[in-house]
């Protein structure tokens, strides 16, 4: 076993601090590789390898007994039935003999900790290079493989994609480890799903039961099409649906950082192959949910006139709204904008948009006159009104996207 230089000399440099003697760590072969005497580093010593080789302490405390050597301990460091390194302490035997065991024990476990949390750092990577490769329609199969292999995940098993986010657009985006911490404690019982969490939120693949209908192995869930509307959700073993545990997963995830969080997920992908379909429909609904300030968990087939706007290509969006709003300024748009939401959500009724707008009615009905001319378009008008909220919701969606 390896020990990176760095850690090692973390350990030795912690380990001084205890009994205020120079520390030396060796690899198995007598390498010396840290060292709080740092003119040391990269010596060889026998007297550590043979305390690796014979797995017990050996003391120097004769000038030339081992070449180049100091008077000291040197102490096996064991993970398992294997030596891991042998840590060295300098000083005269009497005085630096009794700290021996104790170095040893505080060595093990401080390697220890060292390698799970590197265990845990290289899982972690590999998470969220997985599920970025998944998210991209083409991608290198078998890289996704290794690396779901080595994460123990099942690709051939059915999967959905989760993206959560801030749902303020101006959202502090710090407290990755606390949501690092929520994930782990909610998924970590849930079969063939992982996570990652990025500066910009958090992603998840979670693993679904196969459902009856794809017990023939169509790779289609029971649909003909490959199609699956979103009443058809399977369930972990453990009978929680995703909508379940995302929500449990959304209010603490709340309540952790004190700002409200928007989940999106998408449709169940049979195999991996089809992830990043997944992936974009989570993302999509995300992004709708932030969109128009809706801290939720929810499907992508639910945010309804959200598929639409985000299926339309950008250029024609564009063109579309300077199309409806030409010759307009910016600022006679959103004074129309803020009329034409209050009237609609009052199902054209003049006099209570009149009221919430705190005007007179035939103040009222004067805006909706002068948009009507100078747009083209009367918002009393059920075909024109249609028109209308489709150009106020694109040019809202443009900027949205352009942040």
């Amino acid at each position: 076993m390896n020990i990176d230089s760095r850690i090692a000399q973390t350990i030795v440099e912690n380990l001084k601090n205890i009994i205020r003697h120079d520390i030396n760590f060796f690899s198995p072969d007598g390498v010396m590789i840290a060292s709080t005497d740092p003119a040391r580093i990269g010596s060889r010593h026998d007297a550590a390898r043979l305390a690796a080789t014979e797995r017990c302490t050996i003391a120097v405390d004769a000038d030339n007994q081992f070449e180049g050597a100091r008077h000291g301990i040197n102490a096996p460091v064991m993970l398992g039935d294997d030596v891991a390194a042998v840590i060295g302490i300098t000083g005269e035997r009497a005085e630096v003999e009794p700290f021996g065991e104790v170095i040893r024990k505080m060595t093990e476990i401080l390697i220890r900790e060292n390698m799970d949390q590197i265990t845990r750092f290289d899982r972690r990577m590999m998470a969220a290079n997985l599920i970025g490769l998944l998210s991209a329609k083409d991608h290198d199969r078998g890289l996704v493989e290794y690396l779901a292999t080595t994460l123990g995940l099942d690709m051939k098993a059915p999967h959905r994609m989760a993206v959560g986010r801030c749902t303020q657009q101006d959202a502090d985006h710090s407290g990755r480890d606390d949501i690092y911490d929520i994930l782990a404690r909610h998924l970590s019982d849930r079969e063939n799903t992982v996570f990652a969490v990025s500066a910009q939120g958090f992603q998840l693949l979670l693993g679904e039961r196969a459902d009856k209908g794809n017990a023939d192995g169509d790779g289609n869930g029971g649909h003909a099409d490959g199609a699956e509307s979103s009443d058809d959700v399977t369930t972990p073993d453990d009978g929680q649906s995703p909508h379940d545990t995302l929500e449990a997963i959304r209010r603490d995830i709340e309540q952790a950082l004190d700002r409200p969080i928007s989940i999106g997920i998408g449709e169940r992908a049979p195999t991996a192959d089809r992830c990043w379909l997944s992936y974009s429909q989570a993302r999509t609904t995300v992004d709708w949910l932030r969109f128009t300030g809706q801290a939720r968990v929810a499907d992508y087939d639910s945010i309804g006139l959200g598929i639409v706007a985000s299926a339309v290509d950008r250029d024609a969006a564009q063109r579309f709204v300077a199309q409806v709003f030409a010759g307009l300024s910016e600022r006679d748009i959103d004074r129309f904008r803020t009329t034409f939401e209050v009237y609609t959500r009052h199902n054209g009724s003049i006099n209570r948009a009149a009221d919430e707008l705190f005007m007179h009615k035939n103040t009222l009905q004067n805006h909706l006159n002068n948009m009507a001319k100078r747009t083209g378009y009367n918002p009393r008008d059920l075909a024109d009104h249609d028109t209308l909220a489709m150009a106020f919701l694109l040019r809202g969606h443009l900027a949205f996207r352009a942040q």
